[in-house]
């Protein structure tokens, strides 16, 4: 059976989510539509994009991934369909889909749509793509080929004793995020001493945690989730809200000598 799931920042209730739902099922019955979420800040498609790479690979090989965020296509906003890792993802080509893959996608069309009509664009052209993909079809006959656009890196920046980076989600918790990973951290880092630097040193944590119960209930805490990933958090607070962190927010990494 194949699986197609949705993450889209229409929120819950809106209509839109049940026709294009209507729409997969008449053109392939034999789906399961899986609802990932639709609690995306509107136009975040980094939030979306984190979400997405976190998630695609506990579903089966040959998922369609449709990511309804920033969705309406026009000349200047391309809307793409991705083959990568066994998966396909469709999505605004806008920097979103290079950050769920770490190297080139296998392949990439742009995804036609009807400029005539007045609505949701892409609403009979979703279902269809689902159809031709459901059907075997290579993605070259659903569009044509196109450049994937990397507006934004998903990478932190390194030297020698160093690493820039920054916030890229905050979760439920308000639990901050960054794109600052263990492997290099421990690259760099080299078993050395070190300070987080966070919001222009308004924040500094010198150790990393295991739990988040390590530290007393109200204190900053960092630790590399089930992501590996570097979090910041406050045990049994929100460190974003407090902290009026946000996915512009800076992270600094300074290592000793």
């Amino acid at each position: 059976m194949l699986i197609v799931t949705l993450t889209t920042d229409w929120k819950d209730g809106d209509y839109n989510t049940g026709r294009l739902k209507a729409c997969i099922l008449a053109c392939c019955n034999d789906v399961c539509i899986v609802d990932i979420t639709h609690n995306i800040q509107s136009y975040n498609t980094l939030q979306a994009a984190f979400i997405i790479k976190n998630t695609y690979k506990h579903f089966s090989a040959g998922s369609i991934h449709i990511i309804g965020v920033n969705s309406e296509p026009s000349p200047k906003n391309q809307i793409a369909v991705m083959k990568n890792d066994g998966h396909f993802f469709i999505g605004t080509n806008d920097g979103m889909l290079s950050m769920i893959c770490d190297n080139a996608p296998d392949s990439l069309v742009a995804l036609p749509y009807d400029d005539n009509y007045r609505g949701f664009r892409l609403l009979n052209a979703l279902s269809t793509c689902v159809k031709l993909i459901y059907e075997g079809a290579e993605l070259e006959k659903i569009g044509n080929n196109c450049q994937l656009n990397q507006v934004f890196s998903s990478k932190a920046s390194c030297f020698e004793s160093r690493i820039i980076g920054r916030v890229i989600y905050i979760d439920s918790f308000g639990n901050a995020i960054t794109n600052i990973d263990k492997e290099t951290f421990e690259q760099i880092g080299k078993n050395r001493k070190f300070e987080i630097l966070v919001q222009n040193n308004m924040i500094k944590v010198t150790e990393l945690s295991q739990y988040y119960d390590d530290v007393q209930n109200g204190k900053i805490l960092a630790l590399f989730n089930s992501t590996n990933l570097l979090e910041l958090a406050i045990n049994e607070g929100n460190i974003a809200k407090i902290n009026s962190l946000d996915t512009k927010s800076s992270i600094m990494v300074n290592f000793g000598s």
